[in-house]
């Protein structure tokens, strides 16, 4: 991070000598009898206390700018992260022939970073960085560590659904355990509040099945407020059945609520041969999920899919391989030019953005399946 430059001031004392013609050589005007009735007190030397207050503010301003260096503003600097090799980080082992990759597949990665005003001013200058409000990457009341934990879990689930979509564009049968929606929070005082926990997985409304958070949500939102409704969850392995009594949305007149948070789950799976995919790659979060798949796929294709082609690409993926969108796209983008990436894969959300950031001769392409993103890499010109 670079330093502030301080602020010297110099004082410039008398550059020579303001020589007087002799008092007594003068005519008699009015200005001259001044001169006479001047005092003797009058030359002596000026009042020099403020060399002293100078130096006592120099010194001031100094502590002051070096405890700024400790003091964080509540935003967060977004710059170009590292990158890696997708198939350095993927490993098969009893299953189907391994097939070398034939150029180079990288995933992107951004970094994030609380800073401190001169920082945060840096980052301002900064064409390749952007600057966001720290409410937006971690909210109120969260603090860093659990901020992390749920990176890393999001993470998790984001390597799972990539090894079981591209399993499924494969054709390779995976048994797979009930499908359903993750109970990521429960509103204080909500209709849910005593009766659902943080880690349920809802698999059922009014015993039928949900499998995706559309399904969940349409089945509460066909709902009339004051309706008692049956929620098929897991919770530790067991199958349970709780009644939830639906409340109105609080911002919302009119439409009825559980009162949870909920997110995507992946359901544990049995796999048919052993698929390990290096957890600690991409440092947390779910954006390189796509890669992951696409770089599984290709490893298990005959087919040589990149080809000698240098490809990178960001996007979360969900177990079914639908494509979604990132943050940091601008800065992914930067990335994946300094790395001589010739193509970019990135959501079809996030394309907006991606063709909006700097770039020299790289070409992105918009994907919004794993179908999309192995066409659209089949279709390279070599």
């Amino acid at each position: 991070m670079k330093g502030y430059r301080g602020l010297m001031i110099r004082y410039a004392g008398p550059v020579g000598n303001l020589d007087q013609a002799p008092m007594e050589n003068l005519p008699e005007t009015s200005s001259s009898r001044v001169e006479h009735a001047v005092s003797e007190d009058s030359r002596q030397p000026t009042d020099r206390s403020w060399p002293l207050a100078a130096a006592v503010g120099l010194v001031c301003s100094a502590v002051v700018a070096g405890l700024l260096w400790f003091v964080t503003v509540p935003y967060y600097a977004m710059w170009p992260g590292p990158i890696g090799e997708v198939v350095d980080y993927v490993s098969v082992e009893g299953g189907p022939r391994v097939h070398p990759l034939n150029g180079d597949l990288y995933l992107l990665t951004v970094s994030l970073q609380e800073v401190n005003p001169y920082a945060l001013a840096e980052a301002w200058l900064d064409p390749g960085v952007d600057v966001v409000p720290r409410e937006l990457i971690r909210p109120e009341g969260v603090t860093p560590e659990e901020h992390r934990e749920r990176n890393l879990e999001m993470m998790d689930d984001s390597v799972d659904s990539a090894i079981l979509a591209a399993l499924d564009y494969l054709e390779v049968p995976v048994v797979r355990a009930e499908d359903g929606v993750l109970v990521v929070s429960v509103l204080e005082e909500g209709p849910a509040a005593g009766i659902l926990e943080p880690g349920d997985v809802v698999v059922g409304v009014d015993h039928a099945p949900v499998n995706t958070l559309e399904e969940a949500t349409d089945a509460v939102g066909s709902r009339e407020i004051g309706d008692i409704v049956v929620l098929s969850i897991l919770r530790e392995d067991e199958r349970r059945d709780l009644e939830v009594t639906l409340a109105e949305h609080p911002e919302e007149p009119g439409r009825p609520i559980v009162g949870v948070g909920l997110g995507d789950y992946t359901p544990p799976m049995e796999l048919p041969f052993e698929i390990d995919i290096d957890r600690a790659t991409s440092g947390g979060g779910p954006s390189a999920g796509m890669m992951y798949a696409l770089g599984l796929i290709d490893l298990l294709t005959e087919e040589d899919l990149v080809r000698g082609n240098i490809i990178a690409g960001t996007g979360t993926i969900s177990s079914d391989g639908h494509v979604g969108p990132v943050g940091g796209v601008r800065q992914k983008v930067i990335a994946a030019q300094n790395a001589g990436a010739r193509y970019i894969l990135v959501p079809q959300q996030n394309y907006p953005d991606a063709v909006a950031a700097r770039r020299d001769g790289v070409e992105i392409l918009a994907v919004s399946s794993i179908e999309e993103a192995v066409e659209a890499v089949r279709g390279l010109p070599v």
